[in-house]
């Protein structure tokens, strides 16, 4: 996670928690493609190709080794869309 901006490590956080591609727009202030753009960048550099992969990625990258991960903060979803 470290080798990603402060604005991908935004962008990669609220996709992990469930949002969508326009809900990070929108509470982001950002076009959906740019988070398009972000999401491709992140997983470029992680050497990833999915959500549920850069949900492992960054879970395995925020705890210290030999723990056994925690996906409680991994279960609370956006509300959805009105």
């Amino acid at each position: 996670m470290d080798r990603l901006t402060k604005r991908r490590r935004q962008v990669a956080t609220l996709a992990c928690r469930g949002f969508s591609n326009r809900q990070i727009a929108e509470k982001l202030g950002l076009t959906e493609g740019t988070v398009k753009i972000h999401l491709h960048a992140i997983y470029e550099k992680l050497h990833i190709h999915s959500r549920a992969e850069l949900t492992t990625a960054l879970v395995d990258r925020g705890r210290p080794k030999g723990s056994v991960p925690s996906t409680h903060s991994l279960l609370s979803r956006p509300a959805s869309a009105a």
